[in-house]
């Protein structure tokens, strides 16, 4: 929205170029980017495990493992003052803000195999304990004499600070036990089960039980398939499980309070102080009330998923042509959310809650061919699509009217999670005779977005909502080509979806709110906006108040999603050993690649990147160049 014409450099070249009377207040891009270069990240990491494996006898193994996972993370921003055109600032300050993550996983497991003729048996019990801890310190210091990089410590400032940090961990235990079975290669089953135990919960429910079952007949090792010429591998295989879930808030089952000082401009930011002088600025020296920020639910318990799935694999032609099928039919209940509250409620009233069950149901099937070497040519092309369908099955009733919808009756049940709601939108209005003729609509005009009457009772308000978009792919797919040719190789994979709703927010950006943005650069797609010239045009007509309400989320702002990706593609060329023996070298192979090639997509997608609708910003495009040494 910066105006092109703005110079980055003032004329004298010391400066930096902003806006002056009668431009909007963005800022300088550049001088951004140029300031940014001295902000440093850093993070470490220091990961890995040790373990002790014992065979007292003959197959039974006892093993115990210690895994560890420590990570500290250091971010120094440094604020500086600066005059960019009107902009300015004149506080200079830095910022460092410090973590640290430590993770310990202790398991310990007993494995016994063995075999009674043709009856093979695997045994497996275990314990598992993880405990995460994150701690992090932030600082700040302001009033610098000088603004260099090796300067700006907090010791070197002379002005305020502020600090703060805070500390949160969970542990989490499970107790688990297997049982797999073979008889003859041909029939296969296994039974799992595992207990549970999470911090996250309170003691009413912190454990969950999570059994599965699978079974599996190689139809192939049939003594009735042995000569098939045709069928080289024959898999029919069926699962039912369940899986528990418990990645919510360290904190979710506790009333939470917070002490707070007001701080800011009381004219663009509440005040949420505990604490604040007659101005409304906290000193830092009055005693600090509490506030609460969230409501305990001791009743909290493990989200629940619960999958049946069935499957075949198999493999024609001596294995050159595989590939699978599977059907599944998935249901999760006592879902953990963060749902909104009444404003009756009042201030603090978060409150998670095992809110809704949600059912998955779909096809996947994938595809392989692997082609013989000729002539120093081998290729493998494989793909797979999977379609799914999903819909809110439960809501309990103290939180149905939050779940979407209008508020009342209308909530998401029974539709697609994340489902949009809104206005249905009739194109334009272009003449008197569909202004006469319309529904009573407050802002309605030549050139303005006309909207539907769904209820026909001649007036456009909340009651002409309804659910207008699916955000969830209909189905999804990918192909993936390998070629090799002497010490050549080629892999290209593509991957797309398709039947799939997205929020173009460039609409927003573009269409309106640029427009309304007196000094502002504009969005392009106005160059061909609605007007008695250009009467066929599906764009509004200019305007810098929205009496029409056009901001209002409606089917003008969903588009179709699909898309159609290059998503990587890389080259490479493996040297003749001969040649590399002679300085060291196993093997040595060059490559070069590309991500995000290319996107095709439908016309009806007006914005950049259909993968990242948000406002305009694509996945970027990267190249690789590239080597694979082995000593």
């Amino acid at each position: 929205r910066a105006l092109p014409i703005i110079p980055v450099r003032t004329v004298d070249g010391k400066g930096w170029g902003g806006p002056v009377g009668g431009m909007n207040d963005r800022q300088n891009p550049v001088r951004l980017l140029e300031y940014n270069k001295d902000n440093t990240n850093e993070f470490q990491r220091i990961f890995g495990n040790v373990y002790i494996d014992v065979e007292p006898i003959e197959n039974l193994h006892i093993k115990t493992n210690l895994g560890v996972d420590q990570g500290s993370f250091y971010r120094r921003t440094l604020q500086r003052s600066y005059e960019s055109g009107y902009l300015k600032n004149d506080q200079n300050a830095v910022t460092i803000d410090q973590n640290t993550s430590n993770k310990i996983t202790w398991s310990n497991t007993v494995t016994y195999d063995f075999n009674l003729n043709k009856h093979k048996f695997n045994l497996l019990g275990g314990t598992e304990l993880y405990r995460e801890k994150f701690e992090n310190t932030y600082l700040r210091k302001e009033d610098f004499l000088l603004e260099t990089p090796d300067y700006m410590y907090p010791d070197a400032g002379t002005g305020e600070s502020f600090t703060g940090g805070s500390s949160t961990s969970y542990s989490l235990v499970s107790f688990f036990g297997k049982l797999s079975y073979d008889f003859d290669s041909r029939y296969l089953f296994s039974a799992t089960i595992r207990r549970d135990g999470s911090s996250r919960f309170g003691a009413n429910n912190r454990y969950g039980t999570f059994p599965a079952v699978s079974a599996g007949w190689r139809i192939s090792n049939e003594t009735f398939m042995q000569d098939s010429n045709i069928i080289s591998d024959l898999k029919l295989r069926a699962g039912w499980g369940q899986t528990g879930n418990q990645e919510i808030d360290n904190n979710a089952i506790y009333s939470l309070y917070i002490a707070d000082y007001a701080g800011g401009d009381p004219t663009w930011e509440t005040s949420f102080g505990t604490a604040y002088d007659f101005h409304g600025t906290g000193s830092g020296l009055l005693p600090s009330g509490f506030r609460a920020i969230q409501i305990g639910n001791d009743d909290l318990k493990w989200e629940t998923t619960t999958q049946t799935n069935v499957g075949l694999d198999f493999g024609l032609f001596d294995q050159h042509l595989s590939g699978s099928l599977d059907l599944y039919y998935k249901e999760t209940e006592d879902i953990l959310v963060l749902p909104p509250y009444l404003g009756a409620i009042g201030e603090g009233g978060n409150r998670w809650v095992n809110g809704a069950s949600m059912e998955n149901k779909g096809v996947e099937f994938a595809l392989l061919y692997r082609g013989g070497k000729t002539d120093g040519l081998s290729y493998e092309i494989s793909g797979n699509i999977a379609f799914n369908r999903n819909k809110i099955t439960y809501l309990p009733i103290e939180v149905q009217n939050n779940y979407g919808g209008d508020g009342l009756d209308d909530n998401i049940l029974g539709r697609p999670i994340n489902s949009m709601y809104g206005y249905v939108t009739d194109g334009l209005f272009t003449s008197e005779e569909e202004l006469q003729n319309s529904a009573v609509q407050p802002g309605k005009d030549l050139g303005r977005i006309r909207f539907k009457d769904l209820n026909n009772d001649g007036v456009i308000d909340d009651q002409d909502r309804d659910w207008i978009g699916n955000p969830n792919p209909g189905f999804t797919y990918g192909l993936n080509f390998t070629f090799g040719y002497k010490r050549f190789d080629l892999n290209l994979f593509f991957d797309g979806v398709g039947d799939v709703d997205v929020i173009n927010s460039r609409k927003y950006q573009t269409d309106f709110w640029s427009v309304d943005d007196v000094g502002s650069n504009k969005g392009s797609r106005l160059l061909n906006a609605w007007s008695l010239s250009n009467p066929n045009s599906t764009i509004p007509a200019l305007t810098t108040i929205d009496s029409n309400a056009e901001s209002r989320f409606s089917t003008y702002y969903i588009e179709p999603g699909d898309y159609f990706k290059l998503r990587n593609l890389q080259i490479g060329y493996t040297i003749d050993q001969e040649v590399i023996e002679s300085i060291g070298l196993s093997s040595l192979r060059m490559y070069t690649g590309g991500q995000n090639l290319f996107t095709v997509h439908g016309k009806d997608f007006t914005g950049v990147d259909p993968e990242n609708p948000g406002f305009g910003y694509p996945l970027p495009l990267t190249v690789t160049l590239g080597m694979d040494l082995t000593f």
